[in-house]
């Protein structure tokens, strides 16, 4: 199956989910509820025209460059997915209580605008700095104190606000960090077109400059974007590769695996490893929180990694500490450490609900 067939038959089902959520919401909200016919009309006008934003928004957006409809179009897919999940339970209980079917929208719809809310008022505030030690085993007394600040998912897009990458190169900047990390999804489009994204990012500034890997959407946008952008901000990719930095401390990178349906080999942690000395401290940049007890066999100290945004919305939030077994924070197996970011941006809704975009400041110890 080549790669247009994949892309079609992925859009063709993701549309057809997005269809789906909508229907049902609106039944349930049309069928339960004493709406009149008037009304009803005009709540499915609204359905249709908030449905297709997303498709309007993206078209005006890479036709016009005209970047005003994303921004509600992502907020209405969180509104509609929190819906969807809230009133699916609401429409279950009342199958088990069909004389109360109307209270139990009514709550559901209730519980619906508290975590649309909370989630935009959380969503939209500054990532705070989140600062942990980490004990290295083979860390020398020299590098005792050797600060990593570890960036993830920041998903830049042109609709977004400039100021909040200034904010972000400014915060880290204060933190003097010897070492910054981006364990991929640093972009979602083609942001150089616009040269002052690129321009903050060059400003980022580290005793031992800048690292990243790729993320799954760094493939989405364009690989040749992305290398484009490291070229100009001076940040060095590692592609299952290695670099030792301040003298002893080596840092290893991984391609994600979504560089497979892109004609790339994906993460090879043989090669990437490759030249190691395992009586130095290794870090491994993966944008997965996957394959973390391969890597501590092999000698991985550290793995920073990202990709799950902590779920962000419900049922999200929920689902990835079901689904993946390091969804996020610092976890430890053996001598080996995994800190998976709840990221430092959003990737689409501009929400979070039980978690807060943040900028990660690692301390190694001995």
């Amino acid at each position: 199956m080549n790669r247009i067939t994949s892309f079609i038959i992925f859009i063709s089902i993701a549309s057809l989910i997005y269809l789906g959520l909508h229907v049902f919401v609106y039944k349930v909200i049309t069928g339960n509820l004493d709406i009149q016919v008037n009304t009803k009309s005009a709540i499915k006008i609204f359905f249709w025209f908030s449905g297709l934003s997303f498709l309007i928004g993206t078209f005006l957006s890479r036709a016009f460059k005209i970047h005003y409809l994303n921004y509600y179009a992502y907020v209405w897919l969180g509104i509609i997915a929190v819906s969807f999940f809230v009133l699916l339970a609401a429409y279950t209980a009342g199958k088990f209580a069909p004389s109360r079917v109307r209270l139990f929208t009514i709550v559901g719809l209730c519980i619906t605008g508290i975590i649309v809310l909370v989630s935009l008022l959380n969503g939209l505030r500054k990532p705070i700095v989140r600062e942990i030690t980490v004990p290295i085993k083979t860390l020398p007394a020299s590098l005792a104190g050797f600060s990593i600040v570890h960036l993830s998912d920041i998903h830049l897009e042109s609709y977004k606000s400039k100021k909040t990458i200034g904010y972000i190169v400014d915060k880290v900047n204060g933190l003097k960090p010897d070492l910054v990390v981006i364990t991929g999804d640093l972009i979602d489009s083609n942001i150089c077109e616009d040269a002052a994204f690129c321009e903050h990012l060059e400003r980022l500034n580290a005793t031992n400059g800048v690292l990243a890997v790729t993320g799954n959407h760094e493939f989405y946008a364009g690989l040749d974007i992305f290398n484009e952008l490291a070229s100009r901000s001076n940040i060095k990719i590692l592609r299952n590769e290695n670099v030792t930095v301040a003298g002893l401390l080596q840092v290893a990178g991984v391609d994600d695996d979504e560089a497979r349906r892109f004609g790339g080999k994906g993460p090879d942690l043989e090669t990437a490893l490759k030249g190691c000395d395992l009586t130095k401290p290794v870090i491994l940049l993966y944008h997965r929180p996957d394959n973390f007890a391969a890597a501590a066999a092999k000698g991985v100290d550290l793995q920073l990694s990202g990709h799950t945004h902590g779920g962000q919305i419900p049922p999200m939030d929920l689902l990835v500490w079901l689904y993946y077994k390091y969804p996020a924070g610092l976890f430890k197996k053996g001598d080996s450490f995994i800190y998976t970011s709840y990221g430092t941006g959003y990737w689409g809704p501009p929400m979070r609900f039980l978690s807060r975009n943040e900028i990660v400041k690692i301390t190694l110890s001995p």
